[in-house]
């Protein structure tokens, strides 16, 4: 990558400037300001635009293939990497524990209760951790217990104190 090729820049310096500035992932924006010192000429080579940009020069020269390669729209995507995946709770399994979470009588107590119910009737093996993240932030279950009740209390004189 080392000596910057001859590319032809379809777009304007101002406009260059203009997009930098509106768009709003970091990465997008470093590219766009990489392209504008060579539009204008202020840099000539993949060095001096990392100086100028503040990334490594086989960072720019990358940049610059991209361009080459898909133009500016292909500067602007970012590719977040990685391949997504789903959950491993889908189908049967999901059901069954969203209605046993959304059940007043036979409820879970803890997440380790759900972890060791997933391995027994499912024979899904997921790490706890993924379990708590799964059924508290992606289903937004709360596990509530009610508080034990005392022993020695007196029923009769508790329904007269809700009474006043």
């Amino acid at each position: 990558m080392g000596r910057l090729q001859a590319i032809d820049l379809k777009e304007q310096e101002q406009a260059l400037l203009q997009l930098s500035r509106k768009v709003k992932h970091p990465l997008a924006q470093a590219r766009l300001r990489a392209l504008y010192p060579y539009k204008s000429g202020q840099a000539g080579s993949y060095e001096a635009i990392a100086k100028l940009v503040g990334y490594e020069r086989h960072a720019v020269g990358q940049w610059f293939k991209l361009y080459q390669q898909q133009g500016l729209a292909g500067c602007l995507a970012i590719n977040a990497g990685g391949k997504p995946k789903g959950s491993l709770l889908a189908g049967k399994a999901l059901e069954e524990l969203q209605a046993k979470l959304q059940d007043p009588v036979n409820y879970f107590t803890s997440y380790k209760q759900i972890h060791q119910w997933l391995a027994a009737e499912h024979g899904i093996n997921l790490s706890y951790e993924h379990v708590h993240r799964f059924v508290r932030y992606s289903l937004g279950a709360k596990l509530k217990v009610v508080r034990k009740s005392n022993l020695k209390k007196d029923v009769v004189k508790e329904e007269k104190y809700k009474k006043n």
